[in-house]
C-alpha cells in the first residue's frame, strides 16, 4: 500500500517480556522517524503517489543483553528511497511511470531509464541510487506495449527539471529491445546501454534493431551487455550484437555468465563500477 515498516523478530521468546532489554534500536527508530519530512522535489505535482522503496533482506542480528538473535528487516536496517508514481487509467493499476529518487543525487543528476519493473531484489539498481543516480521506470499503459511519443515525453520533463540530458538506458530481455530502439532515435541523448539478454524486437518500432545500432555506433555509446552462455537468445543476439557492433567500431563490454540461462546472477560491484564511468 506504499508505507515503509520495519520488523524485529526475536528466536525463541514467547509474548513476554515485551520489546527489547536494550531498547536502543527502537528508539533510534523513533528519533529518525519524527526527524523533519524533506521537500518534494521539483518535478513532482498532484498526480504522483508518494510511496517508498527498499530491499526486503533480512539481517540477523546478536542481542547480547538476552543471549538470543533477532531477525530485522525493513527501512530500519536496510537504505530506503522515495518512490513517486502516476498511476495510468487502467483500473487493474499499470503504472504510467515511477521515479525512484536516491536520497542525494549525484552531481548533474545522473539517471538510469529503465524499461522493466523493478522488483525488491534489483540489487544493481539499488546500487546506482546508493550513488545518486535517479531511477525512471518507462511508461507502460498502452496495450500495444511501449511507446516512443511516452518515452519521449518523459524524458522531456526531466531534461527540464535539470535531469543529465544523457541517461544511461537498462533492459532485460526484450525490454532491452526497447531501449535499443529508443536508442537508435534518439543516439545523441544516451549515454550507455545497460542490457542484460537482450532480445533485439521491439513493439515501438518496425525498424530492424541490428541496422540501428549503426545509428548507435556513430554516436560512440558504450554497451554493457550481461548474458547467460545457456541463454536460448545468446548466440542469435547476444552474439550477433557483438559481432555487428565490432564491426562498427563501437565500445562493447560483454559479460558471460557460464552455465547460467536468461534468469540470471548478477554481481552489482562488476556492473555499477563499470557503468559510473559512462
Amino acid at each position: 500500500m506504499g508505507g515503509r515498516m520495519t520488523v524485529l523478530v526475536k528466536d525463541g521468546t514467547a509474548h513476554h517480556p515485551h520489546s527489547l532489554r536494550n531498547p536502543g534500536p527502537i528508539v533510534d527508530w523513533v528519533v529518525k522517524n519524527v526527524a523533519k519530512a524533506a521537500p518534494l522535489p521539483d518535478f513532482i505535482d498532484d498526480d504522483f503517489i508518494k510511496s517508498y522503496y527498499y530491499n526486503t533482506q533480512s539481517s540477523y542480528l546478536y542481542l547480547k543483553e538476552e543471549n538470543t538473535w533477532m531477525t530485522a528487516r525493513g527501512p530500519g536496517y536496510t537504505p530506503y528511497y522515495e518512490q513517486y508514481e502516476v498511476k495510468g487509467k487502467s483500473r487493474y493499476g499499470v503504472s504510467s511511470m515511477i521515479i525512484i529518487a536516491p536520497n542525494k543525487a549525484a552531481e548533474g543528476k545522473p539517471w538510469v531509464f529503465r524499461s522493466d519493473r523493478m522488483d525488491r531484489n534489483a540489487l544493481v539498481d539499488q546500487a546506482l541510487l546508493a550513488q545518486g543516480y535517479h531511477i525512471v521506470i518507462t511508461p507502460l499503459t498502452a496495450q500495444s506495449g511501449a511507446v516512443m511519443e511516452q518515452w519521449d515525453g518523459v524524458y522531456k520533463m526531466l531534461t527540464d527539471h535539470g535531469f543529465s540530458k544523457k541517461p544511461i538506458l537498462e533492459g532485460s530481455g526484450v525490454n532491452a529491445g526497447e531501449c535499443f530502439a529508443w536508442a537508435m532515435e534518439n543516439p545523441e541523448k544516451v549515454s550507455a546501454i545497460y542490457a542484460v539478454n537482450p532480445v533485439m524486437r521491439s513493439l515501438m518500432t518496425k525498424k530492424n534493431l541490428f541496422d540501428g545500432l549503426s545509428l548507435i555506433a556513430k554516436e560512440a555509446v558504450p554497451l554493457l551487455i550481461v548474458s547467460g552462455s545457456q541463454d536460448p537468445w545468446f548466440k542469435e543476439h547476444t552474439k550477433v550484437i557483438e559481432q555487428h557492433y565490432k564491426k562498427l567500431g563501437g565500445k562493447l563490454k560483454i559479460v558471460i555468465k557460464e552455465g547460467q540461462g536468461h534468469f540470471i546472477t548478477i554481481a552489482p560491484e562488476v556492473i555499477v563500477a563499470q557503468i559510473t564511468k559512462y
